[in-house]
């Protein structure tokens, strides 16, 4: 199970690092000229700070790909889809970066910049799916590797004088329970998640994901109860 635990940290901070430098520090400049320029000083600072908010989600992206590609537990059709939509909106900021850059208006590269949020939502929706996809999948293997521990020690209590004591009888039936509230709280969420889709509503997209942050937290906190119960039950019948 410590190795469960390490993948979701792995994956945790390959996302947060991905996310945290992806923003270049050459943009806060950029976004104050672009903001008070007028003329073709003021469009070329826009196009600036477009583009250097546009290579942030890019590389952020590149490096969610590498963390989509290197998850052990992500399913086939779940690793198929993040690459899928990794892929699309790197074709898509691509196009739009291009777009800037031809723009002739500061009005245009603000639309553009719009676009870039509001269509996309790299940091707010998709690093998100990324790290709860894998989470969530990474229980559903800790899961289904718990009940298999949970099936042979209930084998084994069987098999104890008297078909084992209370306490341990109590457990296992705690364990059953902790596991079947993990894949409760699973259930379904994958599917959830991937559905929602980026729009210029923030408050609409951060109410659709925080229930979800709470059942991948529920989910873990019960593997971890099954856990302990199971080295409790170990440590009994040895």
């Amino acid at each position: 199970m410590k190795r469960f635990t390490r993948l979701a940290a792995a994956s945790l901070a390959a996302s947060a690092l991905a996310a945290a430098a992806a923003l270049p520090a050459q943009a806060q400049t950029a976004r104050a000229a672009a903001t008070s320029g007028t003329g073709t000083a003021g469009l070329k600072a826009a196009q600036t700070l477009t583009t250097s908010r546009i290579d942030g989600r890019l590389e952020t992206l590149r490096a969610l790909s590498m963390v989509v590609n290197n998850a052990t537990h992500l399913s086939t059709a779940d690793r198929s889809t993040l690459g899928s939509l990794i892929n699309s909106d790197i074709s898509g900021l691509t196009s739009l970066r291009s777009k800037v850059a031809a723009e002739s208006t500061v009005a245009a590269v603000r639309a553009d910049a719009t676009a870039m949020v509001d269509d996309y939502r790299v940091y707010m929706l998709v690093v998100p799916k990324v790290h709860l996809t894998n989470v969530f999948d990474i229980e559903s293997a800790a899961a289904t590797a718990l009940q298999k521990v949970h099936d042979k020690l209930a084998t084994r209590v069987a098999a104890a004088p008297g078909g084992g004591t209370s306490a341990e009888k109590s457990q296992l039936a705690d364990m059953q329970a902790q596991i079947q509230a993990a894949q409760q709280a699973d259930a379904n969420r994958v599917a959830t998640l991937l559905g929602i889709q980026p729009s210029p509503n923030a408050d609409a997209i951060h109410s659709a994901l925080s229930p979800l942050a709470g059942d991948a937290k529920d989910a873990r906190k019960a593997l971890a109860q099954a856990r302990d119960d199971a080295k409790k039950i170990r440590a009994a019948l040895k």
